[in-house]
């Protein structure tokens, strides 16, 4: 009987996003330190931008004096930032090395290249939405406790849920930008790996 081919491999091999959505939490759910340690990171990256950004906003309001954010400050978020996206790759190419064994099995069992990348990715998005919505709110109560203290809660008050809105989906979108920068080199790395040469790595 003859072998299958490639392309008849393809329509055999399929994984839907929600089993895929199933396996990323599964996989989160078993590292656990490495996955709060990666939402931390981009929560702490997105929190800082919050503040900023949120600053701005407030001072906008406070029309009785000329403040304004310093652009030095929005250097430090961007680097900030940077630094999350080298910490958060760093610890991906870690998990790949790790998961080694786990991809060779996956790939001796039919999964293709794209299954791999998918998962990763799946992954790291979930991961930067935990950690953009956690950044939001921590560094929007440091904001309003800060520029409350500092110009008075009424100029606070007066930032409009639109505005809030805005931020909220810049915080996210940025956090999310940052994991799959993170996550696009371990991803294909990933993918690339030989289910022989895997079994080989030992961590």
């Amino acid at each position: 009987m003859p072998e299958p081919t490639g392309k008849e491999t393809a329509k055999k091999v399929s994984l839907s996003i929600g089993e895929t959505f199933d396996l990323s939490l599964k996989s989160i759910r078993r590292r656990p330190i490495k996955a709060t340690y990666n939402i931390a990171t981009v929560a702490l990256g997105t929190s800082f931008l919050t503040f900023i950004t949120l600053g701005s906003i407030v001072f906008r309001q406070y029309t009785e004096a000329f403040i304004s954010i310093e652009a030095y400050q929005y250097w430090l978020a961007f680097i900030s930032l940077l630094l999350c996206v080298m910490s958060i790759a760093s610890s991906m190419t870690i998990a790949v090395l790790e998961r080694s064994k786990e991809i060779g099995i996956m790939k001796c069992m039919g999964a293709l290249d794209r299954h791999i990348l998918l998962l990763f990715f799946t992954e790291s998005t979930v991961m930067s939405l935990a950690g953009g919505i956690l950044g939001f709110l921590f560094g929007s109560m440091i904001a309003v406790v800060t520029y409350g203290l500092q110009l008075g809660f009424d100029v606070v008050s007066r930032v409009s849920p639109l505005e809030l809105l805005s931020l909220f989906g810049l915080s996210v979108m940025v956090a999310f930008a940052i994991s799959i920068s993170a996550t696009v080199y371990p991803a294909y790395k990933a993918a690339n790996a030989r289910p022989t040469e895997a079994f080989k790595v030992e961590v």
